[in-house]
C-alpha cells in the first residue's frame, strides 16, 4: 500500500516554535510508549518484566526522535512513524537484554536489571520475546518483507559487533589495534540501529534509495558520536543508574581509554598489567584509571565525536537538520564533562 503522506509542520519562530517542538515531541514519544505498552502486554512474567526495561521513566528514547524527525521531513503518516519508532525501541530494548547478561550487569536506567532479578536464562527469554514482537509487526507496513530484511540484517551486524566486545574483554589490544576495534563495534553496536531508522522510515516514505542510504550511513556516523558520548560518560560517572568506571570493571573496550593508551605508553603498560590481574579491579585503581583516562583522552574523544557528527551532517538534508542539532547537543554537553 503507498503511505498517506502527513502535512509539513507549522512554522513558528522564537519560544513558539520551541514550545511546539516540545510539545510534538512528547505527544508523538507518548503515542510510541503506548504503542510499546500495548505491543508488550501485561499477561506474563516474560512481559512485565520487559515492560520494566523499556517503559522506564529514563529511558532516552533518541531512536525514536530520530524517527519522528525523519518522518515528518519524508511526510510519512504519523501513524506509521509511531509504529517504525516502536520497532526500533523494541530492537534496541531487547539488545539492553541480553547486553545485560553477557555484561553481568546488574543496574540498568536507574533500576535492578531483569537478569540481577530474575537470572540469565530468564533474561535471555525476555530479550527474544521482545524481539520477536518488533519483527512481527514489520510485515503488516509498507514493503514490510524488506524491511524484516532490513532488520535481521542490522541484528545479525548487532550480533557480530557484540562478540567483538566479548572477545576483547578482559585483555587490552595493541594501541594501533584498539580504536579500529571500537570503530567496528560501535558501528556495528550503536550506529547501525541508528542508521535503521532512516531504512524503516524511508522505505515507508518511499524514499529513493540514494537519499535513503545516504541518510542510513550520516545516521550511522552519529550512532558512533553517540557511543563515544556514552563512554565519556561512563568514566566520569555521569550516565545516571550505573555505577562509574563500568568499562573499566568489566575491562571492555572505552573509547577515551583507548585514546589515553594511545598516546600515553606509561598508562597503557599499567593498564595492560591491571587487565591480566585476577580478580575484580578495586574501587580506588577503577577510580584512579577512570581519572587518568580522561585526562589523557577525553578531549581527543570529545574532537571526535565532534567530527562524526559534522561527517554525519554534511550537507545535511531536511530530514537530518533536527537530528544534526540534536547531536551536536549532545557532543557539547559531553565537552562540558571534559572541562570539568
Amino acid at each position: 500500500m503507498m503511505v498517506a503522506r502527513s502535512a509539513p509542520p507549522t512554522s513558528h519562530s522564537g519560544a513558539d516554535q520551541h514550545a511546539a517542538d516540545s510539545d510534538r515531541r512528547a505527544l508523538f514519544l507518548r503515542g510510541v510508549e503506548d504503542r510499546i505498552g500495548v505491543i508488550v502486554g501485561t499477561e506474563d512474567r516474560l512481559e512485565r518484566a520487559a515492560r520494566r526495561l523499556l517503559l522506564a521513566n529514563d529511558a532516552k528514547r533518541a531512536r525514536a526522535l530520530v524517527c519522528l524527525a525523519l518522518a515528518e521531513a519524508w511526510r510519512v503518516d504519523n501513524d506509521v512513524a509511531v509504529e517504525l519508532a516502536a520497532v526500533i525501541e523494541l530492537v534496541h530494548g531487547a539488545s539492553l537484554l541480553h547486553d545485560d547478561v553477557v555484561d553481568v550487569s546488574d543496574r540498568r536506567r536507574g533500576a535492578p536489571t531483569v537478569n540481577h532479578v530474575e537470572g540469565n536464562a530468564f533474561a535471555v527469554l525476555c530479550g527474544d520475546l521482545v524481539l520477536a514482537r518488533a519483527l512481527a509487526l514489520l510485515p503488516r507496513l509498507h514493503d514490510g518483507g524488506t524491511m524484516v530484511a532490513d532488520a535481521l540484517d542490522v541484528v545479525a551486524r548487532m550480533t557480530a559487533a557484540a562478540v567483538i566486545e566479548i572477545d576483547a574483554r578482559g585483555r587490552l589490544p595493541e594501541p594501533e589495534r584498539g580504536l579500529p576495534l571500537w570503530h567496528e563495534m560501535a558501528a556495528g553496536k550503536t550506529g547501525a540501529l541508528f542508521g535503521l531508522c532512516a531504512t524503516l522510515v524511508g522505505r515507508a516514505g518511499d524514499v529513493d534509495d540514494a537519499e535513503r542510504s545516504d541518510a542510513c550511513r550520516r545516521l550511522e556516523r552519529f550512532g558512533v558520536a553517540f557511543q563515544i558520548v556514552d563512554d565519556l560518560k561512563d568514566l566520569t560517572g555521569a550516565d545516571v543508574g550505573k555505577p562509574r568506571g563500568q568499562d573499566v570493571r568489566e575491562r571492555a573496550l572505552n573509547h577515551p581509554l583507548l585514546v589515553a593508551v594511545v598516546v600515553d605508553d606509561a598508562f597503557a603498560a599499567d593498564v595492560a598489567s591491571r587487565w591480566q590481574r585476577p580478580g575484580p579491579v578495586a574501587d580506588d585503581v577503577v577510580v584512579a584509571l577512570c581519572d587518568r583516562a580522561m585526562d589523557l583522552g577525553a578531549r581527543r574523544a570529545v574532537d571526535e565525536a565532534r567530527a562524526a557528527v559534522a561527517e554525519g551532517a554534511g550537507a545535511a538534508n531536511d530530514a537530518l537538520l533536527e537530528v544534526t542539532g540534536w547531536a551536536r547537543g549532545l557532543v557539547e554537553q559531553a565537552s562540558q564533562l571534559v572541562l570539568q
